[in-house]
């Protein structure tokens, strides 16, 4: 069976979430279909980057198309002035739409797959083939929360493009043959609120190799926050975190260190290595090798939707998790037990503060999480649940 992939990122290499779930789709459906990729690029170092990239997925045709963030920029302020939501004229490309109509000309498709909501302008005029769109997350509601903590231009333009998306997200779902998001609290908030239809779960996962490396010696002192930083939401956790949990941390444990390890930083983070019990790593090869010897990983979300891909690899490197509420989301954790959960500042420090005073404390919430990584967060048996249904709706 064949496969048109459109995504707005070729993601390669699989660095941040908006990758990490393209890559492993794409990784593990490319053993049972023929998939061709059409994407973007916005400068030529990502071009190169996503050529030179060696990864064994065989078989891949792809097709990537120059999108200068000037034209995007420029796209998105003549949008604001409308009622299409900024995510849409962000990625709209007359070049696109060609290449799509050309590949559906030249070759015969089981299926279209869009991979984030940006995408299916593309796609959801096509008839006669199957049709699947990945939201991924809520995007709507993610805006909305955003919304509450951002100043200036940014508070009102994630206000109104929530209120956009809240219209857009359901009809746009209604052109497709299936919708897919990454958790269960989406998927409830679309369903609820927003009467988005034919709607499925497929979670996020992690790889097989990085739950079977645990059990190396940690450093007792060590927290560590690792995200993409180029996301509002990440940065906000991280600042949050700073400054107002971290000194709470260390009125008891003095010597406490944090580590910040991730990609695009920018430098109102960067500029934290001033203070001698931070440092800041960035945009390094292997996430792995920074943070394993952690005692604690810290997820301090205020807003966040969808699935914490740094909560599941935190669980899967072997380091205890302390998050919020909202950054559990959907995770299948239960607090106390795999997980440590608190929603205000003090409450946060204390169960960080927990872990790293109670060894056996420690030992239980690392094999509880990793029982729970095993059985339900591998990314093998994520991508096996979701080839089953795209080839029931192909075939069906």
């Amino acid at each position: 069976m064949r496969m048109l992939f459109l995504s707005t990122r070729l993601p390669f290499p699989p660095i941040g979430g908006e990758r990490l779930r393209p890559f492993n789709f794409i990784k593990y459906l490319s053993l049972h279909w023929k998939i061709t990729i059409l994407s973007f690029f916005d400068t030529l170092q990502e071009k190169n980057v996503s050529r030179d990239y060696k990864c064994d997925i065989k078989g891949l045709e792809i097709y990537h198309l120059s999108l200068p963030r000037l034209k995007s920029y420029l796209q998105s302020l003549t949008g604001s002035f409308s009622s299409e939501p900024i995510e849409i004229a962000y990625y709209r490309d007359r070049q696109m739409r060609k290449c799509v109509e050309k590949q559906l000309r030249q070759a015969h498709y089981d299926l279209i797959f869009c991979h984030l909501l940006r995408m299916a302008p593309y796609a959801e005029g096509v008839q006669g083939i199957k049709k699947v769109l990945d939201l991924s997350d809520a995007l709507s509601q993610r805006y909305g929360i955003s919304a509450l903590y951002r100043k200036g231009p940014f508070k009102f333009i994630e206000s109104l493009e929530s209120r956009r998306l809240k219209r857009y997200e359901p009809e746009i779902a209604r052109k497709f043959d299936l919708n897919l998001i990454s958790s269960t609290t989406d998927k409830s908030y679309l369903e609820a609120k927003l009467a988005v239809p034919r709607l499925d779960v497929i979670e996020n996962g992690v790889e097989p190799e990085i739950v079977e490396q645990q059990g190396i010696d940690f450093n007792p002192k060590k927290i560590v926050f690792f995200a993409n930083l180029r996301i509002f939401h990440n940065v906000d956790a991280i600042s949050f975190f700073y400054k107002t949990i971290f000194p709470l941390i260390r009125t008891k444990i003095k010597d406490a260190q944090l580590a910040i390890v991730g990609a695009n930083i920018p430098y109102c983070i960067l500029k934290l290595r001033r203070d001698k019990a931070v440092s800041v790593f960035t945009d390094v090869p292997d996430i792995g090798v920074f943070v394993r010897d952690a005692s604690v990983a810290v997820a301090p979300m205020r807003i966040s939707v969808g699935i914490q891909n740094k909560v599941l690899q935190s669980m899967a490197y072997g380091i205890p998790v302390v998050t919020t509420t909202l950054g559990l989301g959907g995770i299948k954790a239960s607090p106390g037990k795999e997980v440590l959960l608190a929603d205000t500042p003090l409450g946060f420090a204390n169960q960080v503060v927990r872990i790293m005073e109670d060894p056996g404390l420690r030992r239980d919430i690392i094999k509880n999480a990793y029982t729970l990584i095993k059985e339900n967060y591998l990314w093998p048996n994520i991508c096996q649940e979701l080839n089953a249904k795209l080839v029931s709706l192909v075939t069906n």
